[in-house]
């Protein structure tokens, strides 16, 4: 996995067939934090349409752009649908994603300033994508993702600890 900025990023062999970068199953069972100040976690999610029609880069990917431009060889990033929403350790949660998928997202722990969690983007009814990952508290994941009609689309997994 690339650092820089103090955004992680990386891709998804079984997405787009590119690299993978500190990707692991992990079936262990959820477990509790090991800070008791640490009860939950907002887990952000964005889906971004990268093309190479224009040259657009939407103002709201800012603090992304270096790995954008790192990572991806598009033109063009347009960030389509951006949503947060706070969930306990264990818990689900779902965020619907352009082109009738969604991605669960279970928060399992938080040990050494990294968020662990099991990450599922569901097409229909199975999942084209199983698998877990740790970021770094307050980090960014990038996923290359789906072909869309008209470019791909780029998901973008971030994820606060909150008291």
């Amino acid at each position: 996995m690339r650092t820089t900025g103090g955004v992680a990023i990386g891709a998804l062999v079984a997405v787009l067939g590119m690299r993978a970068a500190t990707i692991a199953a992990d079936d262990t069972p959820p477990s509790a934090t090991t800070s008791p100040a640490v009860n939950a976690v907002e887990v952000r999610i964005g889906a971004v349409l990268a093309s190479n029609s224009g040259n657009e880069f939407d103002a709201r990917l800012a603090s992304l752009q270096r790995q954008f431009d790192t990572l991806f060889r598009y033109t063009s990033y347009r960030l389509v649908k951006e949503e947060r929403q706070q969930v306990p350790w264990g818990g689900k949660v779902a965020f619907d994603i352009p082109g009738g998928r969604y991605l669960l997202v279970i928060p399992r722990e938080f040990k050494n300033e990294r968020i662990s969690m099991k990450v599922m983007l569901i097409e229909g009814s199975r999942p084209v994508v199983d698998t877990a990952l740790s970021l770094r508290n307050h980090a960014t994941f990038l996923v290359g993702g789906p072909q869309q009609h008209e470019g791909v689309l780029i998901l973008s997994i971030g994820a606060d600890t909150l008291p």
